[in-house]
């Protein structure tokens, strides 16, 4: 018989055996550490929560089912491990190398409200396809004035097609890895566009 306890992880409750719970507070803990003296901490480490939410709800088959020791290895073994950012080798936790787990991932579609116009289906399909956006647009608007379904079929992606909210899906949707280097760069981006917007917000104030 196991003791188990309750965790909120992003917004979302768990119930986890009290072994697992210790591995992964240690994990986040050496996680706050690493990132306590960049710039954009909080919202790293947001990201970094929300994807072990993603991961331990895939892997939940029922509502009763506890979060175990397994599901916590499997979830750091696909971030890795903080050392692994300055390429430093985890001694205490030997495993994959991080550059194993560099390689393209496999593609998600979603639509991008990073690069949107309207819906953000095309900025989705282009990162889908590797295709300019613009082009999907001209390919969109030339259906839509050509023939009766282009609008039809653009509502219908857009009803169908999930946006991407996470920093995990944003990543999914490019194809790459969902890991702590990826998640860590991935914000700072999204962190120095609002810095920028805000910049030139003030310039034309």
């Amino acid at each position: 018989m196991k003791k188990t306890t309750t965790v909120n992880i992003n917004g979302i409750v768990f119930h986890i055996d009290e072994d697992a719970y210790q591995r992964l507070d240690a994990y986040l803990e050496k996680l706050k550490q690493h990132f306590k003296k960049e710039e954009g901490c909080d919202e790293i480490m947001s990201g970094i929560e929300s994807r072990l939410s993603e991961v331990f709800r895939e892997k939940k088959k029922g509502s009763d089912r506890v979060v175990s020791m397994e599901d916590v290895r499997d979830a750091i073994t696909q971030l890795g491990e903080p050392s692994e950012i300055s390429g430093e080798e985890e001694q205490d936790n030997p495993g994959p190398s991080f550059s194993s787990r560099t390689e393209p991932a496999p593609k998600r579609l979603f639509r991008d409200p990073d690069n949107k116009y309207i819906g953000g289906v095309c900025g989705g399909l282009g990162a889908y396809f590797q295709i300019d956006p613009t082009w999907m647009r001209v390919i969109f608007l030339l259906t839509i004035f050509a023939y009766s379904f282009g609008l039809i079929l653009y509502i219908i992606l857009w009803i169908v097609i999930p946006k991407a909210r996470t920093t995990a899906d944003r990543l999914a949707m490019r194809g790459e890895k969902i890991n702590l280097s990826n998640i860590e760069k991935s914000i700072r981006e999204d962190l120095r566009d609002i810095k920028q917007n805000l910049e030139d917000l003030s310039k034309k104030s």
